[in-house]
């Protein structure tokens, strides 16, 4: 893959800004993780115990 960028005068530019992205959007999903309050994460972590109790029942 490396001889099809290797005329590519631009390749360290685009490598750059790809890296920017990435750890952007990491940072935002690491963001949108650690802002929910705890409650969220307690009432999901229930959800597929509760539709075993009702299959059961």
């Amino acid at each position: 893959m490396k001889k099809y960028f290797a005329t590519e005068k631009s390749i360290g530019i685009f490598q750059s800004i790809m890296l920017i992205l990435f750890l952007f959007a990491f940072f935002f999903i690491l963001f949108l993780v650690f802002s929910k309050p705890n409650k969220y994460y307690q009432k999901i972590s229930i959800l597929p115990l509760e539709d075993k109790k009702q299959e059961s029942i």
